[in-house]
């Protein structure tokens, strides 16, 4: 009698448990990307844009975003990549960056006296094509004879600096072309 007691009661808490589990449904909210809400809206849940996560994140209202406001990004993605997205490297995301950052169709600014501290391996203030390869910098493995101006199988600050300088040149005379 014992055992068929136990058995039951068993049986009702895993029952109640299941219930409430399945009640709740799929992790993630389900209903087609709703967010668990009812009715109409959007299918999909789009990504915000750059001027929403400025707000969000620049709590004393500047305009931009500093490295202690974006520590308290929940996500923790624009910490994580702070030094990335801030491409002038002036210690603050303004919206310029933030939207260069989320569009991956843009190419974002290239500084190259941080490029050339990034991957210089030798500290030397040369770059040559292993220590490219090695840091997995395609656009420079792709364009290195193109960008070393004078043949000698490394890439210097100018060299670098005119490459990308061209490369901004060349989005402005599209630009203007539009």
């Amino acid at each position: 009698m014992k055992i068929n007691k136990t058995k039951f009661t068993f049986t009702i808490i895993v029952l109640l448990i299941s219930v409430t589990a399945f009640a709740q449904g799929p992790p993630g909210g389900g209903q087609g990307g709703r967010g668990g809400r009812q009715g109409g809206g959007d299918q999909q849940r789009q990504k915000p844009d750059a001027s929403e996560i400025l707000k969000l994140l620049d709590t004393n209202n500047d305009d931009k975003i500093d490295k202690d406001e974006a520590e308290k990004d929940k996500r923790g993605k624009i910490s994580k990549d702070f030094d990335i997205i801030d491409s002038d490297e002036d210690g603050f995301i303004d919206l310029e960056e933030l939207e260069a950052s989320l569009d991956s169709s843009k190419p974002r600014k290239v500084s190259a006296e941080k490029l050339l501290k990034e991957v210089d391996q030798d500290e030397n203030g040369l770059l040559n094509e292993l220590e490219v390869a090695a840091k997995d910098k395609r656009d420079l493995m792709e364009h290195f004879s193109e960008i070393d101006e004078n043949g000698d199988g490394q890439l210097d600050l100018e060299e670098l600096k005119s490459f990308y300088s061209k490369g901004d040149k060349k989005k402005k005379d599209r630009k203007d072309k539009d």
